[in-house]
């Protein structure tokens, strides 16, 4: 029997996953704001900085993944991008049955330009409004999701070398694999995990720590 995957903000990291899973094991249902997406199969179109709630078909899930994104690059955009829509997936979620609740992250709680060596452990600090709404958006997932959630902060995000523009930085390939992984793999928890997302730096200048990650068993591909 197939695995209902549900992913809430299905854009270029969905389809990467999607691309990357297509087989038999996995059925999935894409949701998203934008266009209609006649070419996939179960698309749902929903504005979830809206107040209406969609009604699902399929109230059963192995996984469900949310991608947030900012609505704009201001205050304004960044708080409705992760508080008020994660607020709007939560009311979803307390209608339907799922085991996994993965959810995407930044690297930015750490701070930005800061020097340290950061690992999952290391104490948050809010030194703008970015990292305040990222900040307060895991929180407020670990208080709605419990064990069952499982926090990805990803790096920088590029399609090519040329695209890398941040000191810590992850291929959208790479990050569709991450997400990919913890799907396919049950790692059994009394307590929510997090686990950071970035690729290891040649120079060494690089300074988020991806150790949890990879000694959980993720290997990362090479773009260099």
């Amino acid at each position: 029997m197939k695995k209902n995957i549900l992913i809430i903000g299905f854009g270029d990291i969905g389809e990467r996953l999607r691309l990357q899973m297509k087989n038999d094991k996995y059925k999935f249902y894409p949701i998203s704001r934008g266009n209609f997406r006649s070419d996939l199969k179960n698309y749902i179109k929903w504005d979830w900085l809206s107040k209406e709630i969609p009604k699902l078909e399929h109230k059963e899930y192995d996984s469900i993944v949310f991608i947030p994104k900012p609505s704009s690059l201001d205050e304004v955009g960044y708080d409705e991008g992760f508080m008020h829509s994660s607020d709007n997936v939560f009311k979803l979620c307390k209608e339907l049955s799922y085991k996994k609740f993965i959810t995407i992250s930044s690297t930015r709680v750490y701070g930005a330009n800061k020097t340290e060596f950061y690992k999952e452990s290391h104490p948050l600090e809010i030194d703008d409004f970015r990292c305040k709404s990222l900040i307060n958006y895991e929180k407020s997932q670990v208080k709605n999701y419990g064990n069952r959630l499982i926090i990805l902060r990803f790096s920088g995000l590029y399609n090519s070398i040329a695209d890398r523009k941040s000191i810590n930085y992850l291929h959208r390939d790479n990050a569709a694999s991450i997400v990919k992984f913890f799907i396919e793999n049950d790692f059994k928890s009394q307590t929510h995990q997090i686990f950071n997302c970035s690729e290891d730096r040649n120079d060494g200048l690089g300074n988020i720590s991806n150790s949890k990650l990879k000694k959980l068993g993720f290997i990362f591909n090479d773009f260099d």
